[in-house]
């Protein structure tokens, strides 16, 4: 569901934001998986090429060339493009960055080997115009992963509910909209859930596997009270949720599908 039509794409935009001032365990514990899945599973092998749609800070392109992987770096923003080459030139990798936006890819049809988009899916004006894009630039054999945070998940279920409950009873006295981190947010396009993003991506890529990445992000306080507990014991909690997220994609915090494209076309390498 769109969020604001027409919206255009912010070339200044810049992820500064996203970190909150505290960062409890569960949101540590997310970020770090969603980096550790994203990369296992684009599986990086020697001279492959890799294009990481809405790169940012070039965090996974990074970690993809150490691999081995001819990764390019997509992305609209200037603020990013020059947060990416700092990280690049720090790394000691080769990642060639380009500017430019999901919907209209400047490439050759059959270019790469993989492509990936993690967490930038619910910015694109027209998302699913990118995945139309993104079947056409892999090669016949390739690999599409794309990683999206789930506005349906668990956690926000219950934490729905639960307000429910506190706003009847709070009668506005207190401002809780900080814990209500399921609405979609003001630079965001679209609410993604597991539903929405199947029906977005069939039309041009074939979903090969599915998993999820993390449980009950998003229920309020639930990161404060795993942060009173010993690190080892919070660590083990994350960790059997994690594990079971896996097995449950629309339930998880994030989802990750791994697709292949429908549309049969000659490579041109």
């Amino acid at each position: 569901m769109p969020n604001s039509s027409g919206m255009k794409v912010d070339l200044n935009w810049d992820d500064n934001h996203v970190f909150p001032a505290t960062i409890y365990p569960n949101l540590a514990f997310l970020f770090q998986q969603m980096n550790e899945v994203t990369v296992a599973e684009v599986e990086a092998r020697n001279g492959e090429r890799i294009l990481d749609i809405g790169c940012g800070r070039a965090i996974d392109a990074v970690e993809l060339a150490k691999r081995g992987g001819k990764c390019l770096g997509l992305e609209p923003s200037e603020k990013m493009i020059n947060h990416a080459r700092d990280h690049i030139a720090k790394s000691g990798t080769e990642v060639t960055l380009i500017r430019g936006v999901g919907e209209y890819l400047p490439f050759k049809d059959c270019s790469f080997d993989k492509a990936m988009c993690k967490g930038a899916l619910d910015h694109f004006p027209n998302p699913g115009k990118a995945a139309e894009e993104i079947a056409r630039v892999l090669k016949p054999d390739g690999k599409a992963i794309l990683v999206i945070a789930n506005l349906e998940s668990l956690g926000f279920r219950l934490a729905r509910r639960l307000f429910r409950v506190v706003d009847i009873l709070n009668r506005g006295r207190r401002d809780y909209s900080k814990y209500k981190v399921w609405q979609v947010a003001v630079d965001h396009t679209y609410k993604f859930d597991y539903a929405f993003l199947k029906r977005l991506v069939e039309p041009h890529l074939k979903i090969e596997r599915s998993i999820g990445i993390s449980l009950f992000f998003g229920f309020p306080w639930w990161g404060q009270a795993l942060d009173k507990l010993p690190k080892g014991l919070s660590l083990a909690i994350l960790k059997v949720l994690d594990k079971l997220a896996r097995h449950f994609p629309s339930l998880s915090d994030t989802i990750l599908i791994r697709c292949s494209p429908k549309l049969e076309r000659k490579s041109k390498y």
